[in-house]
């Protein structure tokens, strides 16, 4: 089940991380912030026996910047993280947001192989990105028309 993350969830997104991630682990105090930011968003998989995965989301004007996805290792491959993913997106839309955008690490093939199954596109490469020093793709998708004005339509004359 899919629910907003909470203060309460705080051990449990640590335990995640542990699980997760080998370097570049979000510390308490990061986690507390996402959790309280009125502009950002966190949602966890819930089991009812502790949680299997969790999306946090910055909100920046018509932004959503995914800034973490973690899936336990024991959950993996069994369409979670897609779940997660499209919450992010149901959740981009709801503010208003026309753009998500990530950072993946180049060696995480399985994790850039599901970014563009579901339509994620690279913007590029970002050298260095991480600070342990490995290089990231930043990645895109559109989630909503960009705003045009109006077109204007010539007045039809008739003779």
């Amino acid at each position: 089940m899919l629910r907003s993350a909470a203060i309460r969830d705080l051990p449990e997104l640590l335990r995640l991380e542990e699980l997760c991630f080998q370097e570049g682990r979000f510390r308490r105090g990061h986690l507390r912030w996402i959790l309280r930011n009125p502009s950002a968003a966190a949602f966890v998989a819930d089991t009812g026996h502790g949680l299997s995965g969790a999306i946090m989301l910055l909100f920046e004007s018509r932004v959503c910047r995914i800034i973490s996805v973690a899936v336990v290792p024991a959950a993996r491959r069994q369409g979670l993280a897609t779940n997660l993913m499209r919450e992010a997106e149901r959740v981009g839309l709801a503010r208003g947001c026309a753009v998500l955008r990530l950072e993946v690490s180049t060696a995480n093939l399985a994790a850039i192989e599901l970014y563009r199954t579901l339509g994620y596109k690279s913007d590029g490469v970002l050298p260095r990105y991480y600070s342990w020093g490995e290089d990231a793709y930043a990645m895109s998708k559109a989630i909503a028309p960009s705003v045009l004005p109006p077109n204007r339509e010539e007045p039809i004359s008739i003779s």
